[in-house]
């Protein structure tokens, strides 16, 4: 009698299709994921390209302004001297109704009346979302996690 080696058409079918309906659960958490990554990044990005505007503003005493709403020219955004961009990162937006641009004074002050804030949400109609506030003071912390309503 001969030892069979392999796998019937059977056991290999049954594999397949024991993978295809992991594949199907897992699909849609791997979406959510990749949407809080996007807000998470967006997140980062947005307090570190504030610190570095304000930081500049103070070491190079001249006034910087950070533009969070903007047209594109040629798919290509630079820094300036006196000017920083911002873009959230895949299908996260920032909201309406947030500030369109912060200007930071030479002495690290914002050139604001109020205190600013900036909610970026995960997506168009999403339902996270993140705070971000600038003080007058120039102090900016992410202060809120939340729903984008």
């Amino acid at each position: 009698m001969q030892k069979n080696k392999g796998f019937t058409l059977i056991e290999l079918m049954i594999t397949i299709a024991v993978l295809v309906i992991i594949a199907a659960i897992a699909a849609p958490s791997f979406g959510n994921m990749m949407l809080n990554q996007n807000l998470n990044k967006s997140t980062r990005d947005l307090i570190g390209t504030l610190t570095d505007a304000k930081t500049r503003a103070v070491l190079e005493r001249r006034q910087i302004t950070v533009t969070l709403k903007f047209i594109k020219q040629n798919n290509v955004l630079e820094d300036t001297d006196s000017i920083f961009y911002w873009q959230p990162s895949g299908k996260a937006i920032l909201k309406t109704g947030s500030a369109a641009s912060i200007v930071f004074r030479p002495n690290g002050l914002v050139n604001a009346t109020t205190d600013t804030t900036f909610v970026v949400c995960n997506e168009a109609s999403g339902n996270k979302s993140r705070t971000i506030a600038i003080t007058k003071m120039g102090t900016i912390q992410m202060v809120a996690e939340g729903d984008c309503t």
